[in-house]
């Protein structure tokens, strides 16, 4: 099996090579989306995104302790 990436550009739903390259007659694949317009995404502090990953991984302020205990302790 042999893999191919090149760049496309999709006008009113159809695919087209972006370079020179030019596409299978044939084939699967994956197509990776970029969209032109960056989503503007509100900027948080380091400490909001600390209290984030706290919450996402379920520490409590004991489990929070131990864990900034071990990094310290990894840093040394």
């Amino acid at each position: 099996m042999s893999y191919l990436t090149v760049e496309v550009e999709i006008d009113h739903g159809h695919v087209l090579a972006k370079g020179a390259e030019s596409l299978p007659e044939k084939a699967s694949g994956l197509l990776t989306i970029f969209q032109a317009e960056a989503v503007n995404s509100a900027a948080i502090s380091p400490l909001q995104a600390l209290e984030s990953l706290q919450k996402h991984l379920r520490l409590d302020a004991a489990k929070a302790a131990e864990w900034m205990a071990s990094v310290r302790e990894a840093r040394r």
